[in-house]
């Protein structure tokens, strides 16, 4: 009995990490791309720059949202440092504002402060992951979706994506 019962975790140790190298080798672009989030491939970061027209453009050092945020949208976390604003997610042509920016904290207060934010703007808070190293969110409110993708780049300091589009 005790040897049948190894043999079942081997197996499903096994599955799970063929299902693991399979869905990596399938998503090549990563989490986003799972949960439709950012996959900006214009995103630059620089000092001073300013806000741009068109399909995407950076905002560093403020917290300036790109045109068509909606009122309704997550806010930024107190202390944020917008590195780019785009309109359109270039991969899918898929129209929706996207923000990125960097703060300082941790994955489980980000997420924490995610979820409030979703249930005091009126949306629904459809589920959490974490996938790749990074944490993501999601949530629906009407015809759209936000996404929100949590990555802690070094001890203390977190890059979030936060980007909205139609469901």
């Amino acid at each position: 009995m005790k040897s049948s019962s190894k043999q079942i975790w081997y197996v499903i140790g096994a599955l799970a990490v063929i299902l693991l190298v399979g869905w990596a080798l399938m998503n090549r672009n990563g989490a986003n791309s799972f949960f439709g989030g950012n996959t900006d491939t214009q995103a630059t970061s620089t000092d001073d720059a300013t806000p741009t027209t068109g399909t995407g453009g950076t905002t560093a050092g403020t917290s300036k949202f790109p045109a068509g945020w909606p009122s309704d949208a997550p806010a930024l976390q107190s202390g944020a440092k917008v590195t780019y604003t785009g309109q359109v997610d270039p991969k899918t042509n898929v129209a929706g504002p996207t923000v990125v920016y960097t703060v300082s904290g941790t994955p489980a207060t980000a997420v924490t402060f995610f979820k409030s934010q979703f249930s005091r703007q009126g949306w629904t808070f459809r589920g959490q992951g974490n996938v790749l190293g990074s944490v993501q969110l999601a949530a629906t409110k009407d015809t759209r979706k936000v996404t929100v993708t949590i990555l802690e780049t070094r001890a203390g300091v977190l890059n979030v994506t936060v980007g909205i589009s139609k469901l």
